[in-house]
């Protein structure tokens, strides 16, 4: 085991000094040129980018925010997704309860969409009111917690 990721270590760094010293002697005066211009402009632009990025910074900062909103960028924070799951309105409701009381059997291919987003409607109101059980559960099963040590103390 010691003995193979010695041999691995020992052809990676043997790798890494062929493949250095074979690119450096490989360029040109072209691409030392290019190097250079590509470094050294990145290191004069770069004071002039943290700048302008601050005076972003700061105006939005200095924005009032609303409300409801977390923060000034944030078009909306994953906190305030939690717990606000609602389920879509039952517009195909009366339609489905005729076809499902007339005994027919519809063929339009509309019909196999609606049905699907009633089933998924139905889900999501199951999903929705389990959760609300156990947070009340939950909620029951502190509230016993802490009557006890009230009930002791």
């Amino acid at each position: 085991m010691a003995d193979t990721m010695f041999h691995h270590l020992h052809t990676w760094s043997s790798n890494l000094q062929h493949n250095l010293s074979d690119s450096v002697t490989r360029m040109t005066i072209q691409d030392y040129l290019r190097l250079v211009i590509i470094v050294g402009g990145y290191a004069l632009l770069r004071p002039y980018l943290i700048q302008l990025g601050g005076r972003f910074q700061a105006k939005d900062h200095e924005r009032e925010l609303s409300e409801h909103e977390t923060s000034s960028m944030a078009a909306m924070s994953p906190n305030s997704l939690r717990g606000q799951v609602s389920v879509p309105e039952d517009t195909d409701d009366e339609d489905d309860e005729e076809g499902e009381t007339s005994g027919a059997v519809k063929t339009n291919d509309a019909d196999w969409g609606r049905r699907a987003r009633r089933r998924q409607r139905e889900m999501i109101r199951k999903l929705l009111e389990a959760e609300e059980r156990a947070r009340a559960e939950e909620d029951e099963d502190s509230d016993k917690e802490i009557e006890e040590y009230l009930v002791k103390g």
